[in-house]
């Protein structure tokens, strides 16, 4: 399995990893020893993406760290029976998986691919202006949802409404074509977002 990892800012950095072939999924169950965590697990698909992630936890930060999660369902990583201190986000969409990582630092990360379905969602995510703005483009209806993802899963706050909430300023959209950047708000606090485009897919990473 290939990794690939992208420094996003002092410190943070987003690894992203394409779903691997069943025979690499094989091989990395009995290399890692991975098979207590998919025996449960009814979907191909889904094993495929707890695999994916398995490994990449193991390739990042080291065999004798593995993953957890919290009963919110939040990600975490565990050493020798301790809780590292690696903060984590692990997004995953058809055919990829991305983790964000950073030592001091929160961190979300969402992964989509672009499509309609985000512009069939828009209502129940996004508000009015958010809306008004993103129209029934698929490339910003996507990236909006991705935004609004990533913001939620770093944010310490439950009870989430997404269109209440989380707050996109997409009129401050800046950059390139396949990378932007722009202004988010959640409970009176600012974030700085970056989303980028590659492969039919939108990654976007926030921090604290």
């Amino acid at each position: 399995m290939k990794i690939r990892t992208r420094v996003v800012s002092e410190g943070v950095s987003v690894s992203l990893c394409e779903i691997a072939s069943p025979i690499e999924i094989s091989d990395a169950v009995v290399y890692h020893g991975l098979h207590h965590q998919v025996e449960n697990v009814r979907s191909e698909n889904r094993r495929h993406e707890i695999i994916t992630e398995g490994v990449m936890i193991k390739e990042l930060f080291g065999a004798k760290v593995s993953l957890a999660h919290r009963e919110s369902g939040a990600p975490y990583l565990v050493e020798q029976g301790e809780e590292s201190g690696m903060n984590v986000s692990i997004s995953h969409c058809e055919g990829l998986v991305a983790v964000a990582h950073s030592r001091d630092r929160k961190v979300g990360v969402d992964v989509e691919v672009v499509s309609e379905r985000a512009v069939r969602v828009q209502n129940r995510v996004l508000s009015d202006d958010e809306i008004r703005f993103a129209g029934s483009s698929v490339v910003l209806n996507t990236l909006a949802w991705t935004a609004k993802e990533a913001l939620f899963k770093l944010i310490p706050e439950t009870g989430v409404d997404f269109r209440a909430d989380l707050h996109l300023d997409l009129s401050s959209l800046d950059g390139t074509e396949n990378e932007k950047t722009y202004e988010a708000t959640a409970y009176g606090r600012s974030y700085r977002m970056l989303s980028w485009f590659e492969n039919g897919r939108c990654v976007t990473v926030v921090t604290d």
